[in-house]
């Protein structure tokens, strides 16, 4: 962040005493804040950060001050009559609206059971947006104690990071309540709510209390994410050597309707999305459960990593997000083994990294950070899935004993302080007694990632690592020096750190590299070794089946390998079993179909596709048996799920009958749980007009937070461009809270998207103005406008944002303009794949 952002670094906060009355009524909210401060050098002003304030009075050790507000830099200076240095106080006095985009301190509504409308009040303060509550040293690094005061309804509950230490009538009906201090922390954890709630309590093993509050009637879906939580609490305990009542004497999960973010990891009040907490017991989906556990996980590592020790500056959140990343899968393997849940990180945490950090556009996972617009732009793929997957890559190289060892070094060296990427290194390599830093600054410090090019040689593999580009030119392969220091492991025994260009290792026949899928790169195979691993691969761990395929399917892309070397590649694991094995193979053969939609031989290829299928569909059926384990029950929705969009016709059929029943009884519900998103999808990817008017109904009585998400994903997938507009303009009407929109967004086909694009053009006033300073204006320009294979598309899209810009949605937009591109090269260069394999109907 450039100067004109930053605070002075001369004045530091010691302790806030902050005292805020909502009128949830009004919208509207007083407050007053006193803080200690610490000024080390002699000045007349002291500049905080505030957006949206209105500064009524303002003193500074008994001095009146002139206030200067500059709101593009988001500060205020408070200038005095006379210098001050040293320990000072300054008291300042305020108002505002209560905001309705979900930052800063902000207004959410509910429905009561009754219909009556309700209001409550909350936070969200991460990045940068604890400065539109109050004044404040609004940066990681000015950590500070605080003591909060809140004067509310006395029919509400108010709720903060600590407990309430005293609540006192405070006339009109209002009562003041005040919050025990706060350890030393940033301002982006301080948190606070008011409402109506519904609780239930548990307690860990030392007995902290742990506490899930719902909207009234709803504590029930909140008892599986409160057992998650209560048993997370003790393992990170246990595994960071830190109790977490050293820190803090309680945690509160708190259900909020409207919800920009998935949840916020507050020190003690970690709030959340309903549908990133709920969880039915009856009628609940398997991903749902894993959903739960794991952001509910997610933010308790935070509890250490973040909040305990905090990065210095923004360009090292990923000390914050890649560790809470990769610790919710190692807390959720220990707490629910029989889910595998490391399968689900090689394919959708490590899988995702790798699709965003292969494009040009991609960044360091520590990169700088100029301005407030670019803060909320890093909270992406490579802050948490590739910075998640680079750490599981260190602790296998170095051992997970001293993996451990040197990350509870480091938490009790920092802890209550702040830290950097190279305090975090020297823990490790002091615990390892190897170089961590040298190693780990080429994943961190460098954008992209390494292909390694294997070629047998007799009893030895050469080796060579390049760059790894999703756009690559096959005719000019060699074009970018990075190098990357690779810890290479392989089956039979192969281990080798790979540190120069071009290197030999011994290896067997029938070695597969990245053995466990747990490096970050991609393997590319000579001809004859790859084909002797496909014939093999059900002789393979199920990581390693699925990490084949796919890098078959992104090798391919890349122009290493071609449409017809992959389609063999896929035809190899038809005796598949394993779900995520499944869901790489269809999941590149769609990709195929995408890049050539409108081919003559799209057909051709679906129903090789369905065919490819029908042994596994046929196996699982469409009913779970009594016991069926989790890899069944996801195995069938997605083997199912894929038939469908592959067009299978009595997979589609069935799909369409089960919704029938569900339109007759009214009730989304109805669909069993692990089949919603098959049955949704599939009527609406082959359905009609009618179909649009049934899915619609169904979002408005679904009650399930989950159910209305699968739906409003459902309902965009129609292949008819009428049919799309209409279900986008649902998507923003009152019927939809703004947070969930963007799900309809995500699920518009290709056949489509040009339609979506068109109508993201048309309404893009009201987007902006909805959606302007959030990061999900990026997600539904991705979804709109990305994927579509020309380079006519890609022009258009970079036309409109040179006109109408969004800073706040910069990276997306250029990551989807590269995808765009790469797929239309793509195209061009295979031209005529499909006909070469499909010609004449094979």
């Amino acid at each position: 962040m450039s100067d004109a952002f930053r605070l002075p670094d001369s004045i530091r906060p010691r302790h806030y005493r902050l005292a805020l009355a909502p009128d949830l009524a009004a919208g509207t909210f007083e407050g007053r804040v006193v803080i200690d401060l610490d000024i080390r050098a002699r000045t007349d002003t002291v500049t905080l950060n505030s957006v949206g304030l209105a500064i009524k009075r303002a003193t500074l050790g008994g001095q009146p001050l002139t206030v200067n507000v500059d709101e593009k830099a988001e500060r205020v200076a408070f200038v005095a009559p006379e210098p001050v240095h040293g320990p000072s106080t300054i008291d300042i006095e305020f108002s505002a609206a209560l905001s309705s985009d979900m930052r800063g301190f902000y207004k959410s509504s509910y429905t009561r059971a009754d219909g009556s409308k309700a209001t409550l009040a909350t936070t969200q303060f991460e990045a940068a947006s604890a400065r539109r509550a109050f004044p404040c040293f609004d940066e990681p690094s000015l950590k500070a104690t605080f003591e909060v005061e809140m004067t509310v309804p006395e029919d509400r509950l108010a709720l903060s990071n600590t407990d309430p230490v005293s609540s006192e009538p405070a006339g009109a009906g209002r009562k003041r309540v005040r919050f025990a201090k706060t350890p030393v922390m940033s301002t982006y954890l301080l948190a606070f709510v008011v409402g109506e709630f519904d609780r239930i309590e548990a307690k860990t093993k030392d007995g902290t209390p742990v506490r899930v509050y719902t909207m009234p009637g709803r504590s029930a879906l909140g008892r599986f994410g409160l057992e998650a939580a209560v048993r997370g609490l003790d393992f990170f305990g246990e595994y960071y050597a830190i109790p977490y009542r050293d820190a803090l004497a309680k945690v509160d999960l708190v259900a909020v309707p409207d919800f920009e973010a998935g949840a916020m990891e507050n020190w003690g009040l970690i709030t959340f999305r309903e549908v990133a907490l709920f969880v039915d017991p009856e009628k609940s989906s398997v991903p749902q459960r894993r959903r739960v556990a794991e952001v509910v996980l997610h933010e308790l590592a935070h509890q250490w990593f973040g909040n305990l020790v905090t990065m210095q500056w923004w360009n090292e959140l990923w000390l914050n997000e890649s560790f809470a990343t990769f610790m919710a899968y190692k807390a959720a393997d220990a707490l629910f083994p029989e889910w595998k849940v490391w399968e689900e990180y090689v394919s959708q945490t490590t899988s995702e990294g790798k699709s965003l950090d292969a494009l040009r556009s991609s960044h360091p996972i520590e990169v700088p950070v100029k301005d407030p617009s670019e803060v909320d732009q890093i909270f992406d793929a490579i802050s948490y899935n590739k910075g998640g997957s680079v750490l599981r890559m260190l602790e296998a190289a170095i051992g997970a004993d001293v993996f451990r060892n040197g990350i509870r070094g480091y938490l009790k060296k920092h802890r209550y302080a702040n830290a950097s990427t190279r305090d975090l290194w020297n823990a490790l390599s002091e615990s390892s007694g190897q170089d961590v830093a040298s190693m780990m600054a080429t994943w961190t410090g460098q954008v992209g990632f390494p292909v390694v090019v294997a070629t047998r040689q007799g009893g030895k593999l050469a080796l060579k690592q390049e760059r790894f580009l999703i756009d690559r030119d096959p005719e000019k392969p060699a074009e970018d020096p990075t190098l990357w220091t690779i810890p290479v492991v392989g089956t039979g025994g192969v281990a080798v750190r790979l540190e120069r260009r071009e290197q030999e290792v011994d290896a067997p026949a029938g070695t597969k590299l990245n053995a466990g899928q747990t490096g970050f790169y991609r393997v590319q195979y000579d001809a004859d070794t790859r084909r002797a691993l496909a014939a093999a691969s059900q002789s393979l761990p199920p990581d390693d089946r699925y990490g084949l395929l796919e890098d078959g399917s992104a090798l391919m892309r890349a122009g290493y390998l071609s449409v017809g070397d992959f389609l063999d590649l896929a035809a190899a694991y038809e005796p598949e079993e394993k779900y995520h094995v499944w869901a790489m193979l269809t999941g590149g053969l769609s990709m195929l179909g995408e890049v050539f939609v409108g081919d003559a031989h799209v057909p051709a290829l679906d129903r090789w596709a369905a065919g490819l299928l029908k042994g596994i569909v046929k196996t699982t059926g469409w009913d779970a048996a009594g016991g069926d384990s989790h890899d069944r029950l996801l195995l069938r929705s997605v083997v199912l799920g894929a038939a469908a969009r592959f067009g299978a016709p009595d997979v589609v059929a069935e799909a369409r009958a089960r919704f029938d029943r569900a339109v007759k009884d009214g009730s989304p519900e109805r669909v069993p749980a692990d089949l919603r998103g098959v049955v949704f999808g599939a009527v609406a990817r082959h359905g009609d007009a009618a179909t649009f008017e049934s899915l619609a109904k169904l979002v408005e009585k679904a009650d399930l937070p989950e159910v209305r998400a699968t739906l409003l994903r459902a309902i965009g997938g129609f292949r008819s461009d009428e049919l799309v507009r209409r279900a986008l303009d649902f998507a923003l009407s009152e019927k939809v809270r703004p947070q969930d929109a963007m799900y309809t967004f995500f699920g518009t086909p290709i056949e489509t998207r040009r339609a979506a694009w068109s109508f993201v053009k048309e309404r893009w006033e009201a987007l902006s103005a909805r959606y302007g300073k959030s990061w999900m204006l990026g997600r539904i320009i991705e979804g709109a406008a990305s994927g579509i294979p020309d380079e006519e598309h890609a022009k258009d899209v970079e036309a409109f944002f040179a006109k109408n810009p969004a800073p706040y949605a910069t990276e997306r937009i250029k990551q989807t303009l590269e995808g765009v591109r790469a797929r239309a090269k793509f195209r061009r260069r295979h031209a005529d794949a499909l006909a070469e394999r499909f010609a004449g109907g094979r």
